[in-house]
């Protein structure tokens, strides 16, 4: 049987790293909110699959280049990871067409991961499928479940948010960065307390936008330092839509920015020429 799903991107509306773990990984606050930019994933479900290793996992679409096929995709260890549980049906294959951009901050990896759990786990999930999420990587338990949620953790801890009210919202994805180098340049003073993220969740609690100051990622300066392109880049989509609050999600090197509906054509058209081959779109709370 074949069955497919949308993957959502996400945005860290904001992430604040707060500490660091003794296994060297940073803890964060953070609130998440999916947006209508979606990879799609086919599986064929089988009651008696391949193993994961012999599992075929094609990729499709115009954000296809790098990606593993085969074991190493992650939509493949989201398959092992329910098969060693025994939960849910079996996959056979999986077809992804990737139309997020890779290492941008946008989840993309994370969400194909979620809908291949979706997918075979059905509409009735156990604690066992949130353990697979987990395995599969910190982001995926929240693209699992979707919406907006305030994170805490290392991504793990989830509390479920009313969404961020219907805005327009550009993307623009100026580079790639690697998560592991961003998350290695942290400096010791980029770390906080974790109120600004909470203020987010306040305002999206009481039905309110979140005021611009609020937006944005703690590791954008170490994403700049990693990834130096991103910054000429960014100053020119500034400087493009001056009266903009430009912020980054999740590790870059995406940066988003809300505008008004009456608005968002001439200003998403003069990004686009100020960054000619840039991926730069409009899109939706989700």
């Amino acid at each position: 049987m074949l069955a497919v799903a949308a993957a959502p991107a996400k945005l860290n509306l904001a992430l604040e790293l707060v500490g660091r773990r003794a296994d060297g990984f940073h803890l964060l606050a953070a609130v998440s909110q999916t947006v209508a930019w979606s990879d799609l994933v086919a599986a064929e479900l089988d009651p008696a699959p391949p193993a994961r290793d012999r599992m075929p996992v094609a990729v499709m679409g115009p954000f296809r280049g790098g990606i593993p096929e085969g074991p190493d995709n992650i939509v493949a260890r989201a398959a092992g990871a329910l098969q060693r549980r025994g939960v849910g049906r079996g996959v056979a294959s999986v077809a992804i067409w990737k139309r997020i951009p890779t290492k941008s901050g946008l989840g993309g990896g994370s969400s194909d991961a979620a809908a291949l759990l979706r997918l075979a786990a059905g509409d009735d999930w156990p604690a066992d499928v949130a353990e697979a999420a987990l395995e599969c990587g910190a982001d995926v338990p929240f693209a699992l479940r979707g919406g907006a949620a305030l994170l805490g953790g290392v991504g793990e801890l989830l509390t479920p948010l009313p969404p961020l009210v219907p805005t327009v919202i550009l993307v623009a994805v100026l580079g790639a960065v690697e998560t592991a180098r961003a998350y290695a340049s942290v400096r010791s003073e980029e770390l906080s307390d974790g109120s600004r993220a909470a203020a987010v969740a306040e305002a999206l609690g009481k039905g309110e936008l979140p005021g611009p100051e609020l937006f944005g990622s703690a590791l954008e300066a170490a994403a700049l330092r990693v990834a130096p392109e991103l910054s000429p880049r960014l100053a020119r989509l500034r400087a493009a839509a001056p009266h903009l609050s430009w912020a980054m999600t999740g590790s870059g090197g995406a940066f988003f920015a809300l505008v008004g509906a009456a608005e968002a054509g001439p200003v998403l058209a003069a990004c686009r020429a100020a960054l000619p081959g840039v991926p730069i779109r409009a899109t939706a709370p989700a």
